[in-house]
C-alpha cells in the first residue's frame, strides 16, 4: 500500500457514503480500495487506469475532468497532483462547493505533501497539518468560498507554428511547446493521407499540426488523461479541425490499425521515472501498424528507445538528433 493511503487509513472521520476521493495516477492497493467499495465512497479520477483499477475492485469511479457543479459529497479527499497549477485550479473548483464539511489533501513530501500548507495559503486557503507518517503529510483545507470557476480561466496557451493552442493545468508542458514536440513539427512533414494516431497526445498539438498540413488526413488523438482530453477537444474546435478523441491507456481501447503512429511517451510518472509505456507502445505498436505502416518516437536523446523499437520492428532509425532529443522512425519496411 502506499505510503499516502496508508496514512490516510489511520482516519476514520472520512471514512463514510458521503465521501469522494479526487485523484490523478495512483497505484492502487487492494485493501484501500476495498475500504472505498465497503463504505459506498466514490472515486473521481483524470487518470484512466487508476479509475480502471479503482472501477476493477468495485469502486465507484468516473474517469472525468472534475465538475464539480456536480459535486455533492460533504467530505472530499485530495490525493495532492504534482502540477502545482493543477493543485490549485482544484482547491479553487471545490471553493465554490458551499456544501463541502471537510477537505483533507494527503501527497508524498517529495511529491508536494510539505508545501501544501503554504500553497493553500498563497491560494487564500487556510490548510491544518493533522498528521505526518512515512514521509507523507495529512493536511486539512479551510477554503475561502468562491462564486464561481471555469477550468479555461486556469489554462496556459502556447503557440506552435501560426496556430494559438490551450492545455488544462496538469497536462505536460500546458503554458510552453516542448522542445520534443518542437523537434518532431520541425523535422517530420505531415503525410499526405491516411489513418494517424498521436498516441500521448496531450493537448493535441501533433495531430491537430498535421491535420492542418494535410487536411486528407484521418487523425485520432488519444490519452489516458482526461485533461488532456479535454485540452485536445478543445483546440479541435477552435482550430475547425475534426478529429477524433479517444480515452486509452497506450493502445488498449483503439481497436483498428494505423498506417502512422506519432508519439512523445511519458517517461515520468508522478516524481519516479517509469518506461513502462514506452515499452508497452513498441510492443503493441508493432502489430497495430498497417503492413507499411510507422512509429514516430521523439525522446530524450539518453533514453534506449532504438534498443527497445529492435525487439519488435526489423528497421530502426534515427533521423534526427538535435538540442538533447532524438527522432526515431520505426517499421517493419
Amino acid at each position: 500500500m502506499s505510503a499516502e493511503q496508508q496514512l490516510l487509513l489511520r482516519h476514520n472521520d472520512w471514512q463514510h457514503a458521503n465521501t469522494l476521493v479526487i485523484c490523478g495516477h495512483q497505484s492502487i492497493d487492494a485493501d484501500f480500495a476495498a475500504q472505498l467499495q465497503q463504505q459506498s465512497i466514490a472515486v473521481w479520477s483524470w487518470d484512466l487506469s487508476t479509475q480502471q483499477a479503482f472501477a476493477k475492485a468495485g469502486v465507484n469511479a468516473l474517469h472525468t475532468v472534475p465538475d464539480f457543479s456536480q459535486l455533492t459529497a460533504t467530505t472530499v479527499i485530495l490525493l495532492w497532483p504534482k502540477s502545482k497549477a493543477l493543485a490549485l485550479a482544484l482547491l479553487e473548483g471545490l471553493a465554490t462547493c458551499q456544501h463541502i464539511e471537510q477537505v483533507l489533501a494527503v501527497a508524498a513530501n517529495d511529491a508536494g505533501g510539505k508545501s501544501i500548507g503554504s500553497a493553500a495559503s498563497k491560494a487564500g486557503h487556510q490548510a491544518h497539518k493533522i498528521d505526518s507518517a512515512r514521509r507523507c503529510s495529512l493536511w486539512q483545507l479551510e477554503l475561502t468560498q468562491s462564486s464561481s470557476f471555469n477550468w479555461l480561466k486556469a489554462a496556459g496557451s502556447f503557440q506552435a507554428e501560426q496556430s494559438s493552442f490551450v492545455a488544462l493545468p496538469g497536462v505536460f508542458s500546458y503554458d510552453r511547446l516542448d522542445a520534443g514536440t518542437a523537434l518532431l513539427l520541425e523535422h517530420l512533414p505531415a503525410p499526405a493521407d491516411g489513418q494517424l494516431l498521436d498516441l500521448g497526445c496531450g493537448a493535441g498539438v501533433i495531430g491537430l499540426t498535421f491535420k492542418q498540413r494535410s487536411p486528407a488526413l484521418s487523425v485520432t488523438l488519444s490519452d489516458v488523461d482526461a485533461l488532456a482530453l479535454r485540452s485536445a477537444e478543445l483546440n479541435s474546435l477552435r482550430l475547425q479541425q475534426p478529429v477524433r478523441c479517444v480515452a486509452s491507456d497506450g493502445l488498449d481501447q483503439l481497436n483498428e490499425r494505423f498506417d502512422y503512429i506519432i508519439c512523445n511517451p511519458p517517461f515520468h510518472q508522478g516524481k519516479h521515472t517509469d518506461y513502462y509505456f514506452a515499452e508497452r507502445l513498441f510492443r503493441d505498436a508493432a502489430t497495430r501498424l498497417t503492413a507499411d505502416g510507422q512509429l514516430w518516437i521523439v525522446a530524450n536523446r539518453h533514453l534506449p528507445y532504438e534498443d527497445w523499437a529492435q525487439q519488435h520492428f526489423r528497421q530502426v532509425e534515427i533521423m534526427v538528433q538535435a538540442n538533447g532529443f532524438k527522432l526515431l522512425l520505426a517499421s517493419q519496411q
